[in-house]
């Protein structure tokens, strides 16, 4: 049996963080004012290898496309989106025993206005730790106490079949069972939906698979246009973008997940669409076509 302290030991281990500098809880960036309003918090960051960033490529190959001059930090980043008497919720980051730097949610909803009481809703793209671990406070209840959670349920499937340790690096099995022990406590609070479905009034999920093999990302609009919140589809602000064929660690099905980035990237820019990226330094941007490629253009 994998206790809960195994279970944080084997999450760190995987992403051999370099003791970062703790991130300040904080409001990441405002996505235009009036209704609906849409607010990206922040979660922390934490450091981890370059070479998470591409199996199968040099290391000073990675560095140089990243345009990485020290070590890489990712940030976490979690969209909240209010209307009306809704508060929406993307995600709900790594909680307080994920890695250093990061469980910073519940500073950055107090810096942002927001009572976790007053939250009605919580979407998850997909049930690894940085983006669920934080729906349990220490006291392993439920982060946002009034709110519905929805999953998809593939993803759901996934992580609590009994065969999901035989499918995955003895080194993420911790992620399992931390996927496990968070939904038991959740319990019937928790529903599943499908892609391609509403799973709030105007905000519809679309398979993004590849990353895990349930993830989805969401989209709706507001007044300045579509709006896709990603989660982890695309992940690195150059990498992801100039070479989407590069294939990340972190993936469970990298095939899959090239696929996905494609598709999405073609479909961001033929939409012009605005994005929103879990891991992507100041979260809000469009993608533009650049040659063969894309890149990622964040507001002036």
């Amino acid at each position: 049996m994998i206790d809960r302290r195994g279970v944080l030991a084997g999450g760190a281990a995987l992403l051999l963080p370099a003791a970062p500098k703790p991130a300040p809880a904080q409001v990441v960036a405002r996505g235009g004012s009036g209704e609906p309003a849409l607010t990206v918090l922040s979660d922390g960051g934490f450091e981890m290898p370059a070479a998470m960033l591409a199996r199968d490529v040099e290391p000073e190959t990675i560095r140089s496309t990243a345009q990485l001059s020290g070590p890489l930090t990712t940030v976490l980043n979690v969209t909240c989106l209010k209307r009306g008497d809704q508060t929406i919720v993307f995600d709900c980051g790594s909680g307080a025993n994920f890695l250093p730097g990061t469980g910073k949610l519940a500073g950055s909803l107090e810096a942002a206005g927001i009572a976790p009481d007053s939250v009605t809703h919580v979407l998850f793209t997909h049930l690894h730790p940085d983006h669920l671990w934080g729906a349990l406070d220490d006291f392993d209840t439920p982060l946002f106490p009034n709110a519905r959670w929805l999953a998809s349920a593939d993803e759901v499937a996934y992580w609590t079949s009994p065969k999901v340790y035989e499918g995955l690096p003895e080194d993420r099995h911790a992620f399992a069972a931390g996927a496990q022990r968070v939904l038991k406590e959740l319990g019937d609070r928790l529903e599943t939906r499908t892609a391609g479905q509403e799973w709030v009034q105007g905000v519809t999920a679309i398979s993004t698979a590849g990353h895990t093999p349930g993830h989805v990302s969401f989209v709706f609009s507001d007044a300045q246009g579509p709006v896709f919140v990603l989660g982890d589809a695309l992940t690195h602000p150059v990498i992801s973008f100039a070479h989407p064929d590069w294939r990340p660690a972190s993936d469970h099905e990298p095939e899959r997940a090239i696929a996905t980035r494609r598709a999405l990237l073609e479909r961001a820019v033929a939409e012009k669409a605005r994005i929103i990226g879990y891991h992507l330094p100041g979260a809000i941007g469009r993608v533009e076509k650049q040659g063969a490629a894309y890149r990622f253009v964040q507001p002036a």
